[in-house]
């Protein structure tokens, strides 16, 4: 392809993402509530992937195999603990408005500038050679797109594309990220941009695998088909030092999933809503799985299109260019260019936050004080110092390596971290010292195994340090150290984190806290019960005036912003602040917590201390502060058991209601049941009554008959009435069956009778069917009730029965301990 339109691609490109994240910016805030937040937020964490993914491990699968999955497993293994982790860390900084890892650490260890400024020297150090493997990962490939038979060509330093690249990611960061001298505050356009990033780098990279796999071969059978014995062998041979390799690589990337600067920066301090992390621990896992799918094919095709290239990074771009197809070679190009610029952007921001924050601001604090404004420009300013470092390290040491290898170094550089993070997490006896120290430690064996030998293989240093150790002790070989042979990247990793943990647990052991680092370490890793009024959890004692807290945040922050921080203070605790005054210690903690979101917590403490008298707190302080939230926690528990009783109450008396309703419901039932069954014997007795009226001739057997059928009828409508009456009886559960010995052929004649004037009277013909053992069989039950049964039954069929030859059949079977009775009519 031509260099300009190449340039005009990459230019194209970086075009579309800043106007993508000018329209996001201008949203502001109510993206922070849009469905689209937890999709950009979820999309945003693959920044993990970089240059590493898109083009080395491809290079990684060449060498060692399936090795190169270690490096995403590891963080697919962390994902369970998210919730547990990562949110407690979102809490922390967004209590405590802190925006980067040193801040994180420092602020748990009594705000140590000591430990906030060695901890970004050395993250400083070990992430700029990250930057630069990106940097030399869009050279290369610039150089292949544009001549794919020069695949190792270099080129001069003002012609290097990388450079100006550079520049113009250095424009990007100032025009969309230091705008606002606070670094809590959330750049949505920034996540958006690493968002569509994240979506352009994973497609390109299914799409060129796919072309290798089912266009340029048959499949992954047909690639695998083609493996030499020795290719083979790699692939499927179990690690000769029995998996300690991938154990270390595995812990490798569990870390840095987290603790890298631009992990760290998208996952905990650009997070709007913790419960985005319930979308991002699916996406997460499912777009790192989606994106290996075709490395070993890529890798495989490499091996079998080009045997005699030398240098297995460059197969992804390079497949597509000797195929001659140009429009997937420069989709490739892309997804490669966006998958390196989305690491270098958030990594940049983030180092300079923290060179900024622990480093350059504390510095002129010391010295002479600084005013709002002063903290956004030197960002600015170190932003391009970073990526002309970055950028001068590509082009002396890191071209010279694999870009695995050089990004390998940068993650062992921060699992030195791990020990201090999780112990500001979770162990309250912690000290700040082992911190300290084992951090010392651990960088000091980590530049010793893992960068010394990169500088000595590029002439800076003599060789005879790798081959005979230093001093020629042969238990001082910086790559296997006491006779300790594993792959490099492990056995500096083990080593440098294995003496950081046991200075770090041993120094703390052996060291006593003083009350307000005491006080700190109850306040993180009890963050959950402290985040509530945290102003009133964490001590501070001293003199302090009102008007010159104010006169300093208004340095810092503006007169704007600090109004608007003095107003919700007095809005939130109801105390109205007057300037004369002596501020007490929840405003000094709450003034403190805003100037730390503008220039880390580290340059704050010194800042507050600058202008008030502090004393020391009292241990007895400390531990009423302890008492209180054990005593907070302990009415916690019993108020959680009093809702649980309150919530069982409640249960039960919906339980009740709705027993209550549904016997008001019987009761309706059952009343209008007894009024239709009252009607029943008053139509009888009335039908009754009419036939004796027409007919006084009648015989006296069966005026005597009907006499009696009718003083039935009104004794059962007695008995009905009586029920009636009684009906508080059946609400309260009381009603009584009276069981005896009853005949129901005897009770159903006795309904039949009753009723036969009024079916001869709407023309229904009855018919009956009884057997043999019908009339003698004898049950218990209720005389009435059976009775009602019947009524209610015969009276429905004569009320429903068509009129168009109607006819109800009434049926009894018996059998040895059974009788059925069928009521058929034709409605």
């Amino acid at each position: 392809m031509p260099h300009w339109a190449v340039i005009l691609l990459a230019l194209g490109y970086l075009a579309v993402l800043f106007l993508f994240a000018f329209l996001l910016d201008k949203k502001g805030r109510k993206q922070q509530d849009s469905r689209l937040g937890k999709w950009i937020y979820a999309l945003a964490i693959p920044v993990y992937c970089t240059a590493w993914t898109y083009y080395g491990s491809v290079g990684k699968a060449v060498t060692d195999g399936w090795e190169f999955l270690t490096i995403y497993l590891g963080p697919i293994l962390t994902v369970p603990i998210w919730w547990l982790v990562v949110r407690k860390m979102i809490r922390l900084c967004d209590v405590q408005r802190i925006s980067t890892l040193p801040d994180f650490i420092s602020s748990r260890y009594n705000n140590s500038l000591m430990i906030s400024a060695l901890s970004t020297v050395f993250i400083v150090l070990g992430i700029i050679p990250y930057i630069s493997i990106q940097l030399k990962s869009i050279s290369s490939s610039f150089e292949i797109v544009t001549d794919n038979a020069s695949l190792t060509a270099g080129v001069g330093f003002f012609e290097d594309t990388a450079l100006y690249i550079s520049l113009l990611l250095a424009i990007f960061i100032i025009v969309f990220v230091f705008r606002s001298i606070e670094t809590t505050d959330k750049h949505y356009g920034l996540m958006g941009a690493i968002a569509v990033d994240s979506i352009v780098k994973l497609l390109a990279f299914l799409v060129v695998g796919g072309f290798v796999t089912y266009s340029l071969f048959d499949g992954f059978g047909d690639l695998f088909g083609r493996l030499d014995e020795e290719a083979l062998d790699r692939f499927m041979s179990f690690p000769s030092d029995g998996g300690m390799n991938w154990i270390m690589l595995l812990f490798l990337s569990m870390s840095a999933i987290i603790l890298l600067p631009r992990q760290f920066q998208v996952m905990v301090a650009e997070n709007t809503s913790e419960n985005h992390l319930k979308t991002a621990v699916w996406i997460v896992p499912l777009y790192l799985l989606l994106i290996n799918i075709f490395v070993v094919p890529i890798a495989i095709g490499g091996q079998v299109l080009m045997p005699h290239v030398t240098d297995p990074d460059t197969f992804v771009l390079a497949i597509p260019m000797i195929s001659g197809n140009t429009s997937i070679a420069a989709l490739t190009f892309i997804g490669g260019f966006s998958a390196s610029t989305g690491m270098i952007i958030v990594s940049t921001i983030a180092l300079s936050l923290m060179v900024s924050n622990s480093l350059v601001v504390p510095f002129k604090v010391w010295q002479t004080g600084i005013k709002s404004g002063y903290a956004i420009q030197v960002r600015k300013v170190i932003v391009v110092i970073i990526l002309i470092l970055a950028y001068l390290y590509y082009r002396f040491i890191a071209d010279r390596f694999p870009i695995v290898s050089i990004g390998l170094i940068s993650f062992a550089a921060m699992i030195q971290f791990v020990p201090a993070v999780l112990g500001a997490l979770y162990w309250r006896d912690a000290h700040r010292n082992g911190v300290l120290f084992g951090l010392i430690g651990g960088f000091i064996f980590w530049a010793y195994t893992l960068v010394l030998p990169t500088i000595i293989q590029v002439g800076l240093l003599p060789d005879s340090i790798l081959r005979e150790g230093l001093f020629g002790i042969a238990q001082l070989r910086p790559e296997s150290l006491f006779g300790f042979e594993l792959s490099p990247i492990a056995h500096g990793a083990f080593w440098s984190l294995l003496v950081n943990a046991l200075i770090f647990l041993g120094v703390s052991l052996f060291s006593s806290q003083s009350p307000k680092e005491l006080n700190m370490a109850d306040f993180y890793v009890d963050i959950y019960k402290n985040a509530e009024r945290s102003e009133e959890r964490i001590l501070w004692k001293g003199q302090l005036v009102f008007k010159d807290l104010v006169s300093i945040c208004e340095n810092i922050l503006g007169v704007k912003r600090t109004k608007e921080v003095i107003n919700h203070y007095e809005r939130y605790y109801g105390n109205p602040l007057t300037s004369d005054n002596q501020v007490d210690s929840r405003f000094v903690n709450y003034a403190e917590r805003m100037l730390s979101g503008a220039v880390g917590s580290a340059s704050a403490r010194m800042i507050i201390s600058s202008i008030s008298k502090e004393e020391e707190i009292e241990f007895e302080e400390v531990v009423k502060i302890l008492k209180e939230s054990t005593e907070v926690g302990r009415l916690n528990t019993e108020l959680r058991l009093k809702s649980g009783e309150l919530r069982r109450r409640t249960r039960e008396l919906e339980s009740a209601n709705a027993r209550l309703r549904n016997l008001d419901e019987e009761k309706d039932d059952f009343i209008s049941t007894v009024t239709h069954e009252l009607r029943t014997p008053l139509t009888s007795i009335k039908a009754f009554v009419e036939i004796l009226e027409d007919n006084p001739e009648m015989d006296g057997e069966q005026q005597a008959e009907f006499l009696r059928t009718m003083n039935s009828e009104i004794d059962r409508m007695t008995r009905l009435i009586n029920e009636v009456l009684d009906i508080e009886k059946l609400e309260s559960g009381s009603t009584v069956i009276a069981m005896a010995p009853v005949r129901p052929s005897a009770i159903l004649m006795q309904v039949i009778l009753s009723l036969k004037s009024l079916m001869d009277s709407s023309g229904i013909r009855l018919e009956t069917d009884f057997d043999k053992g019908f009339d003698p069989f004898s049950i218990h039950g209720d005389e009435d009730r059976l009775k009602q049964v019947f009524i209610n039954i015969l009276s429905n069929a004569i009320k429903y029965s068509d009129k168009s030859d109607a006819f109800i059949h009434v049926r009894g079977v018996t059998s040895h301990k059974r009788m059925e009775i069928t009521v058929t009519d034709n409605g």
